[in-house]
């Protein structure tokens, strides 16, 4: 019979955070891959300029660190409040957004 649409056998779904089984293998093999070779990896990256070195860190950086969220703000700005200088530096930064 099957299951009907919109239905699941896991009600809760999967847990935040948790990783598909194709992105927790393949993070796997890129570790286990930089762990035997690394030796290698170390020397290539020596012969590297420093433009070439920044990359390098940048692309590896983002097989360990977890991706950054939006952070939504919200709140009031009480402009009885503030002083004229604050209020002109408001003004100039929102008359001089690029469009």
């Amino acid at each position: 019979m099957g299951l009907k649409k919109g239905m699941t056998n896991n009600p809760k779904g999967k847990p935040p955070g948790t990783l598909n089984k194709m992105s927790r293998d393949m993070k796997l093999t890129i570790h286990e891959f930089l762990t035997d070779h690394w030796p290698e990896v170390e020397e290539e990256f020596h012969k590297l300029s420093g433009k070439d070195k920044l990359n390098f860190y940048k692309d590896l950086l983002q097989y360990d660190l977890p991706k950054q969220a939006a952070v939504a703000m919200s709140g009031e700005l009480n402009f009885k409040e503030m002083s004229e200088e604050t209020l002109n530096a408001i003004c100039e930064r929102l008359l001089n957004v690029k469009k």
